[in-house]
Parts: structure tokens; C-alpha cells; sequence
């Protein structure tokens, strides 16, 4: 795969800042193992895997490393860094190790399950061992039920969040709440109907041949604030009570159980 500019020199500015010796290989999964790559949109997700569990002092210099990226480039560069072993086991049981997300460095984890299922199906070597000749673990019943809780839990709880809110709250960013809530709901939904995984835009597209047309114009206006075009909505508070509306419909159709609406 011939990677964006932005992405291959990034990936390449962490290799050289990387301990010596220490990285074995680097792949990448979420929206560019999708081929899909948005300028001023995209993250860059990866998974480094390394030669051995690193000491205190290459953690360390992990961090400097990962420090001079942040500096480098404006986008982020999120992801793990686990040993090739890890891989072929299941991620449920491995070890707290070094991660970054959203240019927070620390010692712990970061959803390895959907990142090994994404490793397999949809990864792209950077350097390394080809992906192909790696054994990763997957579990497509595990995936699934995995995807329902976290509709049950998380999202559950975004929508409560979202049926207390207001268009008119000092610091709301509303245009991330639609895209976020409507694209990442979508996109969960999409694994339980379909058992595929898709990125943001493409749970978006899908959306609007999947559910009803009641959806669809906000479903046009996520994929418009993540791709660009012209606006759907005039009235923030219109938008927002649609992006709460479907958030909740999402919710209730992939995990069967209606969200019943909090109590004031």
C-alpha cells in the first residue's frame, strides 16, 4: 500500500527517534488500514511490536520519543507497543504496556481487541515481518459481543449525556458531538449487523442504505463535518436533538434494549 505523505513521514520520524534496536516492526490499523485517509481528520492508530518487554529507561525514552512526534507533526499518533507474541494471544490478557493516545503517553492499555482484529483483517505493514506471516489472534463471537457491550455501556452513557445537554452550552463543540456520536455509533452497529469492521465515513455510507430515511439527513451532516460539503442543518438545537435521537435509536436496535430516557 502506498501510504499518504503525511503518514509515511510520520511513521518514519518515530522510527528514527525510536530506542535503538528496540522496534521491531510497525503496523497500522484504524482509518488508513482502511485505506481511508482524511487530511485534518485522520489520526495515524499503530502497533509497534518490540524485541522485548521494555525497561524502565527505553520506556522512558519511548516517551522523549513519542514527545518529539507530538512536536513534529499535528497529527496524532496513537497506539501500542507489544511484543510479536502478544499477537497470537488473547488480548484480554495482556499486560499493562506502553501506549499514547491523543499525545498522552503512559503505561497501560488501549482496546488491543478490536486493534488485533483490525492487525488481521485490515493492517498495514510499515516495516517489519509482513503482517500476513504473523499469527494474531481473533475471535469474531468475541468481537461481537464486545461491540454490544460497549454500545450497552459507553454509548449507553454518551446518550444520556447528549438528552442533557444544550445547543446553547457555553464551550459545547456540537459539531464534534454530531460527527463522533453519529459516525462511532454507526459504525459499532455496522460490526453487529454485517460482522465486518468499517471506518467512520464508510458506517456513515452504509448508514444511509441501511436505516431508515428519518436518519439520513444526519447521517449527510457527520460525514459532512468529517469530508466537507454543505451544511443540513440551519439550527443548532435541531441538529443536536437529531444527533441525540439517533444515537439513542443506534443504541437500543444493536443491543435490544431501548434507551429509556433519564429521569430529570
Amino acid at each position: 500500500m502506498n501510504l499518504p505523505g503525511a503518514v509515511q513521514e510520520l511513521c518514519h520520524h518515530f522510527l528514527s527517534l525510536a530506542p535503538k534496536g528496540l522496534v521491531t516492526g510497525l503496523y497500522l490499523t484504524g482509518g488508513t488500514g482502511f485505506r481511508e485517509w482524511i487530511e485534518g481528520q485522520s489520526d495515524v492508530d499503530f502497533v509497534a511490536t518490540l524485541t522485548h518487554r521494555p525497561t524502565d529507561g527505553e520506556v522512558e525514552q519511548l516517551r522523549q520519543a513519542h514527545e518529539q512526534v507530538a512536536a513534529f507533526s499535528p497529527i496524532d499518533l496513537d497506539g501500542m507497543h507489544v511484543l510479536v507474541s502478544d499477537l497470537a494471544s488473547d488480548p484480554r490478557t495482556l499486560p499493562p504496556v506502553p501506549v499514547v493516545l491523543h499525545r498522552e503517553f503512559r503505561v497501560g492499555h488501549l482496546d488491543p481487541l478490536v486493534a488485533w482484529h483490525e492487525l488481521a483483517r485490515h493492517g498495514v505493514t510499515v516495516t517489519g515481518p509482513d503482517l500476513s506471516t504473523l499469527a494474531i489472534w481473533t475471535d469474531s463471537h468475541v468481537l461481537q459481543r464486545y461491540t454490544v457491550d460497549n454500545l450497552d455501556t459507553y454509548w449507553r452513557t454518551i446518550t444520556d449525556q447528549l438528552a442533557t445537554s444544550s445547543a446553547n452550552e457555553p464551550g459545547a463543540d456540537l459539531d464534534y458531538a454530531c460527527c463522533w456520536c453519529v459516525l462511532g455509533v454507526a459504525r459499532l452497529h455496522h460490526l453487529i449487523v454485517t460482522g465486518e469492521m468499517t471506518t467512520k465515513s464508510g458506517a456513515g455510507r452504509w448508514g444511509l442504505s441501511y436505516y431508515d430515511q428519518r436518519w439520513h439527513r444526519i447521517l449527510r451532516e457527520a460525514l459532512r463535518l468529517r469530508e466537507g460539503g454543505r451544511p443540513e442543518y440551519d439550527n443548532q438545537a435541531s441538529r443536536l436533538q437529531d444527533t441525540t435521537d439517533f444515537t439513542a435509536y443506534v443504541v437500543g436496535a444493536g443491543t435490544g434494549r431501548p434507551v429509556v430516557p433519564s429521569a430529570d
